[in-house]
C-alpha cells in the first residue's frame, strides 16, 4: 500500500557520514531495508548480508541482549531512544560499544510505521560532531514529516484506484501476444468474479470474451503504434462466462528508446449505456419506418386530393363562365366563395406538404441575394407601387437556394399580404457577411406585430388576421422557422403594433 521507505530516504541514508539503519516495525524483530556506508564499514559486512537478517538482534552481541530487551520496552512505551548504551558485533565478532538513538516514523494515529537507528560509537563521541548530528537529525525530522503527508496522499489515490468505479488493472510487455498484468484494483476482480491472485496469474487475452478478440488484436496494434487507446469498445468475459460490455482507456510508459515497458487501462463497464443504445436505434428504425408510411400516406393523399380540388375549382369556373348571365347574383355569390375556399384548400394541402418534407433533398447551387429578390418579385407579380430595398455586401455564394428563396418568399409575401395600406408598402432586405455565417434583414413598414403575438405567428395554422380577410394558409411563418432551424439558423422577430416588423435570421455558408 505505502510507498516503500528505502526509495523515499535513499538519498539520505546514501550521503549519511553517520552508522544508520532504517528498519520496517520495531527494531528487534523486523527487516532492515537501508544503511549507511559508515556502519557496513564499522560492522564490516556487505549491504546484501546486512539486508538479509531476518531480524535486528543479529547486529548484537549477545552480552547486551539483556538490556536490549529494556531498551524495547523504553522505546515502545515512549516512541523514542536517546543515548542508550548498547554493544554491536561486528562480522569477525570484535565488540563495539555504541550508543543507540532511534527516531520513530509515525501515522497520524500515532502507530509507529518505520525506525532511523542512529549509532554513536562510544569510543569516537566527542563535542565535534555533536553540531553535525542535531542538523543530520533535524533533517532527518523534517523528511519524516514530508514522509508521513506523501504516505497520507499515497492513501488517498491508492483507496480510489481499489474503490474506483472503473476497472483499473497495470500491465507490462509491449507486443501483441504475451501482456502480463502486474496490478489490478478490487473493482476489476468483484465485476469479473475473480479473486485478485487469479486476474494477476492471467494474461490481458484472458480477460477478454472469445466473440471480441480479433477486435482486441486490433485494438492491441492500435496501441503499439500510438501509445495510448481511448474509449475502445470490447467485452469482457466473467468468470461465469457472461460477458461484460465496457469502454477502454490505456495509457503507456515508454523507455528512453521509445519502447512500451508498461501500460495502464481502465475498463468502464457500459452495459446500460450498450443498452440504451441498442433500445434507442430500435426506436429510431421504428420512427423512420412509420416517418416513411406517413411520408408516402401524405404524397398519396396530397394526389388524391388535390384532383378534387382542381376538378371542384375548373366545374366551378365553367358554371360562372356558362351561367354568369342566367344566374341569380345569390347564386354567384355562392359560386365565388366555393372557388375561394377551394383555392385555400389548395395553399393549405401544398403548405403542410412543405412544411413536413421540403429540405433534405434540396440541392446546394450558386446564387446571390439580387437574382432571389428579383425572381420572388416575378413570382410574386409585386405591383410597381411597393418598393423592395436592397443593400447586401454578400457576393455571389453557394447555398440550398430553393430552401433560401422560400424563405425570403414567405417573409416578403407575407408583409405585402398583411399590409394595412399595399399602395404605400416597403421592404427594406439587408444581407451581411459576418464571415461565421450570413446575417439576413427583412424590414417592413406595416401594421406591426404585438410582442404578446411574437412566438404565436411561428406556430402553424396560427394567423392574426381572420381567415377570411387575407389569403393563405396560416403555415408560412412556420415553414420560415422550420428551413431555417434546420440548416442550423436562427429567425428572431422584432415588432410593436403600428411600427412595422423585422425578422433577422442566419443563413450558414
Amino acid at each position: 500500500m505505502a510507498s516503500h521507505p528505502y526509495q523515499f530516504y535513499r538519498d539520505f541514508y546514501d550521503n549519511s557520514s553517520h552508522m544508520r539503519i532504517l528498519a520496517i516495525n520495531n527494531p528487534y524483530k523486523f527487516k532492515i531495508v537501508n544503511c549507511t556506508r559508515p556502519f557496513l564499514e564499522v560492522l564490516g559486512y556487505t549491504k546484501e548480508e546486512l539486508l538479509s537478517f531476518r531480524s535486528m538482534k543479529s547486529l548484537y552481541h549477545p552480552d547486551c541482549y539483556e538490556a536490549l530487551d529494556q531498551a524495547r520496552c523504553l522505546y515502545l512505551k515512549q516512541g523514542f531512544l536517546q543515548n542508550y548504551e548498547l554493544i554491536l558485533k561486528a562480522k569477525n565478532g570484535k565488540k563495539i560499544s555504541v550508543y543507540l538513538n532511534i527516531l520513530a516514523v509515525k501515522d497520524y494515529e500515532g502507530n509507529i510505521l518505520y525506525n532511523h537507528c542512529l549509532y554513536k560509537n562510544i569510543s569516537d563521541c566527542g563535542d565535534k560532531d555533536i553540531s553535525k548530528t542535531v542538523k543530520a537529525q533535524q533533517y532527518l525530522e523534517s523528511l519524516n514529516k514530508a514522509f508521513i503527508e506523501v504516505q497520507d496522499f499515497y492513501q488517498y489515490f491508492y483507496d480510489f484506484y481499489e474503490n474506483a468505479p472503473d476497472m483499473f488493472v497495470s500491465m507490462a510487455g509491449g507486443d501483441i501476444e504475451n501482456v502480463g498484468i502486474t496490478h489490478c484494483n478490487d473493482t476489476i476482480a468483484q465485476k469479473l468474479g475473480y479473486s485478485k491472485e487469479e486476474i494477476l496469474a492471467m494474461n490481458m487475452y484472458d480477460l477478454y470474451h472469445p466473440d471480441c478478440l480479433e477486435e482486441t488484436k486490433r485494438m492491441r496494434k492500435h496501441f503499439l503504434i500510438h501509445g495510448y487507446v481511448s474509449n475502445w469498445e470490447l467485452q469482457l468475459k466473467k468468470k461465469n462466462g457472461e460477458k461484460i460490455q465496457v469502454s477502454l482507456s490505456s495509457k503507456s510508459k515508454k523507455d528512453s528508446q521509445g519502447c512500451i515497458i508498461s501500460s495502464i487501462s481502465m475498463w468502464r463497464d457500459i452495459t446500460d449505456l450498450v443498452e440504451t443504445r441498442r433500445q434507442l436505434q430500435k426506436s429510431n428504425d421504428l420512427l423512420t419506418l412509420q416517418n416513411e408510411e406517413i411520408k408516402t400516406l401524405m404524397h398519396l393523399m396530397s394526389h388524391d386530393i388535390q384532383g378534387p380540388i382542381r376538378g371542384i375549382e375548373n366545374f366551378t369556373q365553367f358554371i360562372l363562365d356558362e351561367s354568369k348571365k342566367v344566374l341569380p347574383t345569390s347564386t354567384l355569390d355562392l359560386l365565388y366563395k366555393v372557388q375561394r375556399n377551394v383555392r385555400k384548400l389548395h395553399y393549405l394541402t401544398r403548405d403542410i406538404l412543405s412544411y413536413f418534407f421540403k429540405g433534405s433533398s434540396a440541392s446546394i447551387e450558386e446564387t446571390n441575394l439580387k437574382d432571389i429578390i428579383n425572381q420572388l418579385s416575378v413570382y410574386l407579380d409585386i405591383p410597381s407601387s411597393i418598393k423592395i430595398r436592397l443593400e447586401s455586401n454578400i457576393h455571389t455564394f453557394k447555398t440550398k437556394k430553393i430552401l433560401l428563396a422560400q424563405v425570403f418568399y414567405n417573409l416578403i409575401s407575407n408583409a405585402i399580404k398583411y399590409h394595412h395600406n399595399p399602395d404605400k408598402a416597403e421592404i427594406y432586405v439587408e444581407g451581411v457577411d459576418n464571415n461565421k455565417d450570413l446575417l439576413f434583414i427583412i424590414r417592413d413598414n406595416g401594421p406591426g406585430i404585438p410582442p404578446e403575438f411574437h412566438e404565436t405567428v411561428f406556430e402553424p395554422l396560427k394567423r392574426l388576421k381572420a381567415v377570411k380577410e387575407v389569403e393563405g394558409s396560416g403555415m408560412g411563418l412556420a415553414i420560415v422557422r422550420k428551413i431555417i432551424t434546420q440548416e442550423g439558423g436562427k429567425i428572431d422577430l422584432e415588432s410593436e403594433a403600428g411600427k412595422g416588423a423585422t425578422f433577422t435570421f442566419t443563413w450558414p455558408k
